[in-house]
């Protein structure tokens, strides 16, 4: 004969906190979904398309010193336009903010299902093993994509502005999404390993 264990229950602040984080998600979910369309408005008529250009220490100068004068400065980052983005450049210009968007929404989503589950008290699951992986699945597909079309925007927004004679970085990255898929990682161990135990200590009752 089979015997059902019922889930614990959180007490009710926890529950709050619980139900506070989806509240939360929701209100981040609808800023990305508002950063993204911004950017497709931006990138998709293909004309004069602003794009945020790393550097490495450039050298320049800007009027910042007394009434006006002129200092040299080092530019890690500036904002180009390129007045025509050639084909591959204006679809990595609008692949990039669909992609990043999609995989940070979709990671969000995983995030507040598995908040309402814990608010059920639904802990250690099979279920929520699998959300966690999930989430660094999809965290990992919009870092490396993200990075590849962000790459192609800034090489294809410099080779356009410079007609090809200005060689500068030729691959960039954010390395956040990657301590986050590291930490989800851990968690998604943590949890496998006390469903396992769950699981060995009902079997033992």
């Amino acid at each position: 004969m089979s015997q059902t264990t019922n889930p614990f229950r959180l007490r009710p602040s926890d529950q709050v906190g619980m139900f506070l984080t989806i509240a939360i998600a929701a209100v981040a979910i609808g800023t990305t979904a508002w950063i993204a369309i911004s950017r497709l408005v931006e990138v998709l008529p293909g004309r004069d398309v602003p794009v945020l250009v790393p550097f490495i220490g450039e050298p320049s100068t800007l009027p910042i010193g007394p009434d006006g004068a002129s200092v040299e400065v080092a530019v890690e980052q500036a904002v180009v336009t390129v007045p025509s983005p050639a084909i591959a450049t204006q679809f990595a210009l609008v692949a990039e903010p669909i992609v990043v968007g999609c995989s940070i929404i979709g990671a969000i989503v995983l995030l507040a299902l598995l908040a309402w589950n814990l608010a059920r008290g639904r802990a250690f699951t099979r279920a929520n093993t699998r959300i966690i992986w999930w989430g660094s699945a999809v965290v990992t597909g919009g870092w490396v994509f993200g990075t590849v079309f962000q790459t192609m925007s800034v090489n294809g927004a410099l080779s356009a502005v410079s007609e090809y004679t200005y060689d500068g970085i030729m691959f960039s990255t954010n390395w956040a999404p990657f301590f986050a898929v590291l930490t989800l990682a851990v968690i998604g161990a943590a949890f496998q390993i006390g469903e396992r135990l769950q699981h060995e200590a009902e079997g033992l009752v």
